[in-house]
């Protein structure tokens, strides 16, 4: 019988990479010389030719370059080709931020795709306020449209702090009315958006005067104020050269509409949060009231005893939220009116809970499972508001109870994702239909967690956090995958907040400790103040501005703006 060996050992392909990399320092059998920038780099056709697409089409067919001895390399840096190079040799490659965007260019260019889809990862975990608008224009030069839509959506979020970076004054006209066009541009008032084009204008108005008309466009007129309009269509010089800037402003489309992004507020209440390094940690009193950039806007003492407890649920019904229990409130439920900047005790819980979960759904509260005060097994009860008549009524128990579970509402039904079930995580999914006051089990999760948050986009429902490396999307719908990896988390999220705004998911806090690892007294864990935003349109995953503070196991809810 023959005998096959497969070339186990592990050395093999470092013994080999050695030596061609030896055959190059001392120029043996080298057959072409690349010359770029007044710089040469010896090399081996054969080398070239495995490692870059590129050079295998050059080399392989009858281009006049298989044959010569020395070959100009344009529209690549001589140092970005040397790395290239030295990695094809070495395996080894160190990406900088000064010489990512040249390396990007030179491997798009070479079609080295490993290198390409490195330099692309490092520019997306390095994506700033001043510097998104260069990699939004270097991503659609080397049309990578991940990285393009990742550097837009900073660039739409942190508008405030772009339009005042160096950035902005460069960015060609084109991109500026892409930019300054979108739905989701985070302007606080639209008077920003007519300031940030004259801002432009300004730097070259020369040149520029001739753009503003067509930019002009961008501005939603009918939601500027009319006395800061009149004011400075009266007395500003740039605006002075735009052709009938008057009638643009009459007649611009009634049905713009203003951009609703901005029409949303994110609240954050209770958890556990880091007072600093004297004083440590403990439980945040507080409610948080942020803009969709991460700003504070207001702070407020959570009644009393909710915010001496952890463990509280919240959700959102007709714009006001809903909080239950907590270690130290068991039975409160509580009412906020954001309008009125106010709360109000509702009736007491039937069963008393902590770690359990919340959801409304056509018009009703309902809450599920967690712990009943000092008990150490999950609960499976399950309890209904009635706005009415201000009692909870209990309904259908959970079939298998659990603590500190992904509960989310999609199509009129409540979906329970894994938890913490009898001293061990469970993978069940479990499923209630209010109308017939019925659970039922669905398609299992791919492995037992507990921790996890759940989330509802239109017909789709998200899970993030805990031991979830990526965001996963459940389909509900029958004969089709049911889960499915998405974006990878830009940072650790146990213990993370979860809530919607609009078509974009905004992951808050968390603790940095790695639950996939073993259990080990040198990974210690921190509260983080971290926000990682996922975009369903696009599937991007960014990060956004820090949150003001380091918070885990706090509720975070969406309401509109009043």
């Amino acid at each position: 019988m023959d005998y096959v060996f497969h070339g186990v050992d592990k050395m093999y392909p470092v013994t080999l990479l050695n030596r061609l990399e030896e055959l190059r320092s001392e120029r043996y059998m080298v057959d072409v010389t690349l010359c770029v920038e007044k710089k040469e780099i010896p090399c081996h056709r054969l080398v070239l030719s495995a490692y870059s697409d590129y050079f295998h089409a050059m080399f392989k067919g009858a281009h006049s370059e298989s044959k010569k001895d020395k070959i100009e390399i344009g529209g690549v840096s001589g140092e970005a080709l040397q790395l290239l190079v030295d990695f094809a040799y070495t395996s080894k490659i160190t990406i900088t931020t000064d010489n990512v965007r040249p390396l990007l260019e030179a491997a798009n260019m070479l079609q080295v795709s490993h290198i390409r889809k490195a330099c692309e990862v490092f520019l997306g975990k390095q994506l700033r306020p001043d510097s998104c608008l260069g990699v939004w224009a270097l991503a659609d030069l080397v049309s990578s449209t991940t990285l393009s839509e990742m550097a837009r959506g900073v660039a739409l979020k942190s508008f405030e702090e772009v339009h005042m970076a160096e950035e902005f004054l460069q960015l060609p006209v084109d991109y500026l009315k892409t930019y300054l066009s979108d739905d989701g541009l985070h302007a606080k008032k639209e008077e920003q958006v007519l300031e940030a084009i004259i801002l432009w204008a300004r730097h070259d108005l020369e040149e520029r005067q001739k753009h503003l008309e067509k930019l002009m466009e961008c501005v939603r007129f009918q939601y500027v104020n009319p006395s800061y309009l009149k004011n400075i269509l009266k007395n500003d010089k740039v605006l002075e050269g735009v052709h009938g800037i008057k009638k643009l402003i009459r007649n611009q489309p009634v049905h713009v509409r203003p951009r609703n992004i901005l029409q949303e507020e994110i609240l954050v209440l209770g958890g556990e949060t880091s007072w600093g390094e004297e004083d440590g940690e403990g439980i945040n009193p507080n409610m948080y009231r942020l803009d969709l950039h991460s700003n504070c806007l207001n702070t407020s003492l959570l009644p009393v005893p909710l915010s001496q407890s952890k463990g509280l649920a919240a959700c959102v019904l007709n714009n006001e939220v809903i909080v239950t229990g907590g270690e130290e409130s068991l039975s409160q439920a509580w009412k906020y009116r954001p309008s009125k900047d106010s709360w109000i005790q509702l009736a007491s819980l039937r069963n008393g809970r902590s770690y359990h979960g919340m959801a409304s759904v056509n018009g009703q509260v309902y809450v599920v499972g967690g712990y009943n005060g000092g008990d150490i097994m999950p609960q499976p009860s399950v309890e209904v508001y009635s706005e009415k008549t201000n009692i909870w009524r209990k309904r259908r128990p959970l079939p298998e109870a659990v603590v500190d579970f992904g509960i989310t509402t999609c199509q009129g039904k409540i979906y329970v994702f894994g938890g913490l079930s009898h001293f061990s995580d469970t993978n069940a999914l479990q499923c209630y239909d209010p109308s017939i006051n019925v659970w039922t089990f669905g398609m299992p999760l791919r492995k037992p967690m507990a921790d996890i948050r759940a989330c509802t986009v239109g017909s789709k429902i998200y899970l993030v956090g805990g031991p979830l490396k990526k965001l996963v999307r459940y389909n509900p719908e029958k004969g089709k995958t049911y889960y499915e990896e998405l974006a990878g988390r830009l940072d650790l999220w146990d213990e993370c907040g979860v809530t919607v705004c609009g078509s974009e998911i905004f992951i808050t806090g968390g603790q940095a400790y790695d639950s996939t690892m073993p259990s080990d007294p040198m990974n210690s864990a921190d509260n983080v103040a971290t926000l990682q935003c996922y975009n369903t349109t696009n599937g991007t995953m960014i990060k956004g501005k820090d949150l003001p503070f380091k918070l885990r196991g706090h509720c975070t809810v969406t309401i509109t703006k009043d």
